[in-house]
């Protein structure tokens, strides 16, 4: 049984996972967006807690955590975890006098120049940056460590020459361990913490992938031409190509964060580039509407049954006036983003054929199917919707039912265990009857009335 967890932007979800990828027992602890790295661990305990009492008799084979990126936690040298550098402040990035002179590939240096700037006196007691799952791995046991999906992602993490450039020390970076790695083991002072909810001294710790790459792993988006819509507080539609040179990418390595922004980045699989068309808001515009209406006690699967009809009955979505119009025209909204997020891709000579989905959105049928009819795209929903802890079990299997594969057999023992573990459980095709509607009104609304500040 394997221990997979994946901390985001807003909540930490974990699950039990069999060797066969059949969810045991699954568990979310939401907490406010940008808080302080303890409270991560605090919601890991929590998880954990629901975790055993679903399932008290599972023994954990394994542990596997992924995290939302490029966010860092600095670490001081007494241990103590200073503010995180969060992957969605782009402004300190882009603000940095540095950062202004210089073109890198990193998606973190930027973040860590700023910081320098803007609190000098906490950045010279940095002893280690670490990503978010990292650092909980530390936490638990495992030794200090950067993950790396593959070799060829080095330079969009850093490297001498870009810290030469930036004026960092190269040894405030732990050292690079590929995914699927062991990492260490649950340490004695871990299990007295947790032991009785499961925790063993002991278990091993396998390095899990950055939060996007291991949902690109649990919807088994592997093969040139497979698409994987990530779906969370932002959004991704991640298209796998195996030759980078037949497609213009736009941005390559940092988007500008915009809607129309796609971004190249090597793939899991050597020779493979992923290319992301961005969506910086999705379930945070959704939030937003629940925050403004005063219905953030409610839950999703209550407010999507109140605002989607049942049957293709895209009358609802004309009536302005009505109770629920309001919510309508944000779940248009968030539909509109992705069908320009496909059309960016196709744009650049890429065909969608269909979309893999990660996250908690593809639970709900009402969404899933909306979606389909907005974006004009078959949807496929895999057993466990959340790619991040599919993807991370995926890496933990690999790790502990192959001791013995070296390096370059990784690739093959990854296809092997996707095979076993990833399966869909249901396709939402995109209704005819609905086609014109939704062209219609995807050309003539006016999307620019949502914003990430609010509502005009």
């Amino acid at each position: 049984m394997i221990l997979s967890a994946d901390i985001g932007t807003t909540s930490l979800k974990a699950a039990f996972i069999d060797f066969d990828g059949h969810l045991k027992a699954f568990s979310r602890f939401a907490y406010p967006s940008g808080c302080a790295a303890e409270v991560w661990e605090k919601a890991f305990e929590r998880v954990l807690e629901n975790l055993h009492a679903q399932n008290p008799a599972l023994k954990i084979d394994g542990l596997c955590i992924s995290g939302n990126g490029p966010t860092l936690v600095p670490v001081s040298r007494e241990g103590k975890a200073l503010p995180p550098l969060y992957w969605f402040n782009e402004a300190a990035g882009r603000e940095s006098s540095v950062r202004r002179e210089i073109t890198a590939k990193s998606l973190f240096l930027p973040h860590v120049v700023s910081f320098r700037e803007q609190a000098p006196s906490l950045f010279e007691k940095v002893k280690f940056f670490f990503s978010s799952h990292e650092w909980l791995a530390s936490r638990l046991g495992a030794d200090s460590f950067t993950v790396i999906p593959q070799a060829a992602y080095g330079p969009y993490y850093w490297d001498d020459e870009q810290c030469r450039l930036f004026g960092l020390e190269m040894d405030k970076f732990p050292p690079f361990l590929r995914m699927g790695s062991l990492a260490g083991k649950v340490s004695s002072q871990a299990a007295n913490l947790y032991g009785s909810l499961g925790l063993r001294s002991g278990i091993p710790i396998i390095a899990g992938a950055p939060d996007f790459i291991s949902a690109l792993i649990g919807t088994g988006a592997l093969k040139s031409g497979d698409v994987c819509d990530r779906a969370g507080s932002s959004e991704g539609v991640n298209f796998c190509l195996q030759s980078e040179g037949v497609v213009e990418a736009g941005e390559r390595g940092t988007g500008s964060g915009g809607i129309n922004s796609v971004r190249l980045l090597p793939h899991v699989k050597k020779g493979f580039v992923n290319i992301s068309a961005l969506i910086p808001v999705s379930g945070r515009l959704f939030d937003l509407y629940r925050t403004s209406t005063n219905q953030e006690d409610r839950s999703y699967e209550a407010l999507l049954a109140e605002l989607i009809p049942p049957m293709a009955d895209t009358s609802f979505f004309e009536r302005q006036n009505e109770e629920g119009a309001f919510g309508r025209s944000v779940l248009c909204a968030i539909g509109f983003s992705v069908r320009r997020a496909v059309e960016a891709l196709e744009s650049r000579g890429l065909t969608v054929k269909a979309m893999r989905v990660s996250g908690g959105q593809g639970k709900n049928p009402l969404w899933n199917q909306l979606k389909a009819d907005i974006t004009g795209v078959p949807l496929m929903i895999p057993e466990i919707c959340d790619g991040e802890l599919a993807g991370n079990a995926v890496l933990a299997a690999c790790a502990l039912q192959n001791h013995s594969a070296a390096d370059e057999d990784f690739e093959r023992v990854l296809d092997a265990t996707v095979g076993r573990m990833i399966r869909f459980r249901q396709e939402y095709s995109p209704r005819g009857e609905t086609a014109s509607f939704w062209k219609e009104r995807y050309k003539t609304a006016n999307e620019k009335s949502f914003t990430n500040e609010g509502f005009k």
